[in-house]
């Protein structure tokens, strides 16, 4: 019999999440049936390494990404996993008390998104770190207020900030240091909420700071 629940671990959602049977409401319903927090971890981190490689292949430094774009990343790094890999959430999430657009608001929200962003801020390009981070921080924020997926929205916008660090010329993007909490994670939060007001600045210290990390490690 399948487990419903509402989900506390990770988000809040105000409506009921299905569970993989035997993960004791800790894991998503998945095409792999795990049912271990620490094997799904570890699929994870397969499917978005395999992604990365996948991805750096197709795209171009003239690409300018689409909407389209942005869920083949997601079914890149998630297809192999989750049967809802490229397809807008239809619950609403939150996080640390803080709620992302609606679900009935997505497909409206990424349209405003692929316009006033995506077709601003691609294909990247600048004449020094600084001016690159100008136009990665503003997708890479305002596409993590929207949440648009039930999971992996934080790795599919560091993709997305991954290809277009390579297509300015820089050597990739390392945000390593941000971890899963701490005060770096904590000035990270701060920065995407800081999205709200239109203020990125806070985010592009961050990407400045990542891309030079991507630098040294060359």
């Amino acid at each position: 019999m399948n487990q419903r629940r509402s989900v506390s671990t990770k988000y809040h959602v105000d409506e009921l999440f299905e569970f993989e049977p035997g993960s004791r409401g800790r894991v998503l319903k998945n095409l792999r049936h795990i049912t271990s927090v620490g094997e799904m971890e570890d699929a994870e981190l397969e499917g978005y390494m395999r992604a990365e490689r996948l991805l750096l292949k197709r795209c171009g430094p003239n690409d300018s990404f689409t909407l389209q774009d942005i869920d083949t990343i997601h079914r890149f790094f998630l297809g192999k996993i989750c049967p809802w890999a490229g397809q807008y959430r239809v619950v609403n999430l939150g996080k640390g008390g803080f709620p992302f657009a609606a679900a009935l608001a997505i497909p409206a929200a990424m349209s405003n998104f692929e316009h006033n962003f995506l077709g601003k801020h691609t294909p990247c390009g600048g004449t020094d770190i600084e001016e690159i981070a100008m136009h990665i921080a503003p997708v890479h924020v305002e596409f993590l207020l929207i949440h648009p997926y039930r999971e992996g929205n934080g790795r599919t916008a560091r993709l997305l900030a991954t290809l277009s660090a390579y297509q300015a010329g820089m050597p990739g993007i390392d945000f390593g240091f941000i971890g899963s909490r701490g005060k770096e994670f904590d000035n990270y939060v701060t920065a995407i909420h800081d999205g709200i007001g239109e203020d990125y600045s806070r985010m592009e210290q961050i990407v400045v700071r990542a891309l030079r990390r991507a630098q040294r490690s060359v």
